[in-house]
């Protein structure tokens, strides 16, 4: 997932209960690089805002926990802190309980979106946008493939440390080459 469709998906999000719900939910995942798994089981009072970031300490993962801060957007549409502060405001979360719960087509609120709840609703955003073939994983890879091809590209080791992914992951070096291909490329520039 590319950052202009990140933002495509988002700028699709009705504004109700559950686009709201969507928003925070992709947010918070593409931030911390999330498998589905840890936004189902991320509890609300484990999203705590910052003012200016959020901490989210995930209680289990791949490898553990992990604690990490999703730093503010300078774009309305795609910052994860307003998103959070929006969703949390119309669900009035109860700190011990699931920081994503299920929301019905009359935008009542149910019990927490479980780990097949949570992929379902990444590829269901993505195609009501037209971005289709996203899965619960687009999420990880969105993370590397933003902050690898921005204006100043994050290094390595920061995206590792920020989606708990180990330093030498062949998983992390694998999406980072496919970026990197597309930036630092011999074709690029020279006139064809």
């Amino acid at each position: 997932m590319t950052l202009e469709q990140l933002r495509r998906i988002i700028a699709a999000c009705p504004d109700d209960t559950g686009g709201r719900r969507d928003r925070a939910l992709l947010l918070i995942g593409v931030g911390i690089a999330a498998r589905r798994g840890e936004l189902a089981g991320l509890r609300s009072r484990n999203v705590e805002d910052l003012g200016d970031g959020l901490r989210v300490t995930t209680l289990f993962g791949k490898r553990g926990g992990r604690s990490v801060v999703v730093s503010a957007g300078r774009n309305p549409l795609t910052d994860p802190v307003q998103a959070w502060r929006d969703w949390a405001a119309i669900a009035r979360l109860d700190p011990g309980g699931p920081a994503f719960l299920q929301v019905d087509k009359g935008g009542n609120l149910g019990g927490g979106l479980g780990d097949r709840g949570c992929g379902e609703r990444v590829t269901a955003c993505g195609d009501r946008a037209g971005v289709y073939g996203l899965k619960g994983h687009s999420l990880r890879v969105a993370l590397v493939t933003t902050a690898r091809s921005a204006e100043k590209p994050k290094p390595i080791e920061v995206i590792a440390d920020q989606g708990g992914w180990t330093r030498n992951s062949s998983a992390l070096l694998g999406y980072i080459r496919i970026v990197d291909e597309l930036v630092e490329n011999a074709t690029i520039g020279i006139g064809l």
